[in-house]
């Protein structure tokens, strides 16, 4: 039995992972303005409150959002994201009347083992709009980002909008806009687990820290290549429905993690783990009732059954 996507495994009790979702053919259907920045975060805030999710570091680029977050369960972590991802494809494809589909394919969790590798990612993170020429700092990116929040303790807060009440409301003969029916949501952002000890102080140094460093590499790769930075300006104009001619796509590791010997043990779990799936779907197909799968996954659907179904009352 082949699988035709990767299972979702997380080995520990708690996990905190990388996660990425792609726009279809990376179009810039998140591009930044006023409105959907405030629609995107409304949406996170709501999702963290229904999913309790302890998110840590989010940006959101043109035609991509990524986030550092911790989970309890796999099961948690979709439900999460499922939430997130889908009123963003519906609220970014009616602002900008985009009627296709919208994500590229479904978001990739890889999970984060160890400190130097999570102060890696974050880096990697808060670097976002730098690192592709796009402004010359952090702070400097339209769209929505955590950068001020991290490192000044800026409240980070967006609109959900209700559109079952807007509606229903517009069933009912009243008038109402886009913007009717929302709410406010604000975003609790959980400190990295590396950071859990220190002070508020301390961790904004930190941040701080990084944010500088990436400024000067940012302005040293820029004197080297003789190159200037897009600008915010010019990325506020581009069109949602651009496709751009090169998307960046490189393998997805299986983890994230420093120590060799360790990642290894990881891929063999995660093997082992995906054996005992395979193996317990086999036998789930085959019509066995009592089919025990491995812990924090998802069972497989039942084939459709056409004959000896249950009916109809009689």
């Amino acid at each position: 039995m082949s699988m035709a996507r990767k299972l979702r495994y997380m080995r520990q009790s708690r996990g905190t992972f990388e996660i990425t979702t792609r726009t279809l053919q990376g179009r810039l259907l998140l591009r930044p303005s006023k409105e959907l920045n405030a629609i995107i975060l409304g949406i996170i805030g709501r999702a963290i409150k229904r999913y309790p999710v302890m998110l840590h570091l989010v940006v959101v680029a043109s035609n991509h959002i990524h986030m550092i977050l911790t989970t309890e369960s796999v099961k948690l972590l979709s439900e999460f994201m499922r939430h997130v991802n889908s009123n963003i494809a519906r609220e970014a494809g009616l602002l900008h009347q985009w009627r296709e589909k919208f994500w590229g394919r479904r978001y990739t969790a890889i999970e984060i083992l160890d400190d130097a590798k999570l102060i890696n990612k974050a880096i990697y993170l808060l670097s976002h709009g730098c690192k592709e020429g796009l402004v010359m700092r952090p702070s400097d990116w339209p769209g929505v980002n955590c950068v001020d929040a991290v490192t000044r303790g800026k409240t980070m807060q967006g609109i959900w909008y209700n559109r079952t009440k807007q509606y229903e409301a517009g069933r009912a003969g009243q008038p109402v806009s886009r913007t009717d029916f929302g709410t406010k949501y604000e975003i609790p952002l959980t400190p990295l687990p590396c950071f859990a000890d220190l002070s508020t102080g301390q961790q904004r140094a930190q941040y701080r820290a990084m944010i500088r460093d990436i400024e000067q590499h940012t302005r040293q790769q820029l004197i080297r290549a003789g190159r200037r930075v897009m600008g915010a300006k010019k990325v506020l104009t581009q069109s949602p429905h651009r496709k751009p001619n090169k998307v960046k796509r490189s393998p997805a590791p299986l983890c994230h993690c420093s120590d060799p010997e360790e990642r290894r043990r990881y891929r063999d779990d995660f093997r082992w783990f995906t054996a005992l799936y395979k193996q317990a779907s086999k036998r789930l197909r085959a019509g066995e009732q009592a089919v025990r799968f491995p812990e924090n996954c998802f069972p497989p659907p039942l084939a459709f059954s056409g004959i000896g179904g249950i009916g109809p009352p009689g």
